[in-house]
């Protein structure tokens, strides 16, 4: 009998390493002499219902070694289809008894794993030669267990994506810092929105690029803020007020599901909101709001909650954050690498309905294994940003954070000039410039 062949697929949003987990994974089944073909699914579980299979194993090997270089899902394209009806299932195992699929590899997040898991269900159900395993990749962080006392995650410590999206945001917050150091005069607030839904993981990494809390920065958690959209625009005005007076300038990262009022959302078929394609954003409403554009006066012109002249600006780096190979971490591309090549082992040992994870040893100095965990425990189950690494403040997150992330994004973030403050004696009269005294 031909030797059966395995097919793979990826889910939801895309980030710049998840080629490299789709590499490992098929140069470990073409390694093996237990797979015929490889087959991408094109996007996604799509391809597979349409019965679109592109044959990797007819690609040229350079291409295959470029894939962990080639950032987002592209190459074998993604999607966000929820599997709801009997037919869509009967369907997939018509498509694999019909190109003799053995191996199933589903990479994705939370809602991905529930797929794999009833696939996995399925195969048995109908007596289907089929091993299904599930490859975590999510920016968000959140397919994974509770923390625990060693201060790691259960389950999956951190998913492949979130290390190189952290690493694009703290060296987007060095160089915000920059500019905002240039531009206080007149811009004294760069709000920065960032992606993660209702998780605060990636707002969080911004503290990456400042473990020693010498810039003016705010960091703003969907889970930090509890109350009422007014409240919470009040809470955030005050802080911002403090930094002001403290530093005159003041960057504020913000998660894109703080709850800051309505955004107009569109939702997937998932159900998850769709914030890139709101009709408002966070940034957008916390920046109004400080600038006063609900409060102008009978002429037009706004009336600033600020305490010092000028606007506050707002800027959403938007999907970037998750494609961006030049920001990609060194760590988080060897680790995808290898969980991929772990899911494909764990299929061609048989071992149906897991997913591949990432455990962090304990001890002083940075080390992961490779482990498999039930995909029912992952399905659906997305986690939250720990209470306990947020600051009290409720505008910052604790160094217990900072210890646990920093060694996901590597080594080396810039490092840029900084001039000692040594300046001329001053030998003329005290002046203030003329559009700085008021009207």
């Amino acid at each position: 009998m031909d030797r059966p062949n395995a097919v793979i697929a990826q889910s939801g949003g895309p980030t710049s390493v998840i080629n490299a987990s789709i590499h490992g994974a098929i140069n470990e089944f073409l390694k093996s002499n237990e797979v015929n073909k490889v087959y991408g699914a094109r996007m996604g579980i799509l391809g597979v219902l349409r019965e679109e299979l592109i044959d990797i194993s007819a690609q040229d090997a350079i291409e295959i070694e470029k894939l962990s270089n080639t950032p987002s899902a592209g190459v074998l394209g993604s999607c966000r289809y929820k599997i709801r009806s009997q037919e869509d299932m009967d369907r997939i195992v018509e498509v694999f008894k019909a190109h003799n699929v053995s191996y199933f590899l589903y990479c994705g997040g939370e809602d991905s794993m529930d797929t794999a898991n009833k696939i996995a269900k399925l195969a048995k159900q109908k007596g289907l030669d089929l091993t299904a395993v599930g490859i975590p990749k999510t920016i968000d962080n959140d397919l994974g267990g509770k923390l625990n006392d060693r201060n790691t995650f259960d389950l999956c410590d951190h998913d492949p994506g979130y290390g190189s999206v952290a690493r694009n945001t703290a060296i987007n917050i060095l160089e915000a810092n920059e500019e905002n150091k240039a531009s206080y005069t007149s811009d004294p607030v760069l709000i920065i929105g960032v992606m993660g839904r209702k998780i605060g993981f990636i707002p969080a990494a911004a503290r990456l690029a400042d473990p020693k809390r010498e810039m003016p920065l705010l960091i703003v958690l969907p889970e930090s803020l509890t109350g009422n959209p007014k409240e919470n625009l009040e809470f955030l005005n005050e802080k911002v007020n403090e930094k002001l007076k403290e530093a005159k300038r003041c960057i504020v990262v913000i998660g894109e599901g703080v709850n800051l009022g309505d955004l107009d959302i569109l939702k997937d078929s998932f159900g998850h909101s769709q914030f890139s394609a709101a009709g408002k954003t966070t940034e957008q409403l916390l920046s109004n709001y400080l600038n006063g554009l609900d409060r102008k006066d009978v002429s037009g012109k706004a009336k600033s909650r600020l305490i010092v002249p000028g606007i506050a600006r707002y800027e959403k780096p938007g999907t970037r954050q998750r494609r961006e190979i030049a920001y990609v971490s060194p760590v988080d591309l060897r680790e995808s690498y290898e969980v991929g090549k772990k899911a494909a082992k764990l299929a061609l040992e048989r071992k149906s309905g897991y997913m591949a994870s990432i455990i962090r040893n304990h001890g002083n100095s940075y080390e992961v294994s490779y482990d498999a965990v039930p995909i029912e425990k992952v399905a659906n189950t997305g986690r939250c940003f720990p209470s306990e690494w947020i600051s009290e403040s409720k505008v910052d997150v604790t160094d217990e954070f900072v210890k646990w992330a920093m060694p996901l994004i590597g080594e080396n973030l810039p490092v840029f000039s900084k001039f000692k403050e040594i300046y001329a004696k001053k030998v003329c009269r005290s002046y203030t410039p003329f559009g700085f005294r008021g009207e």
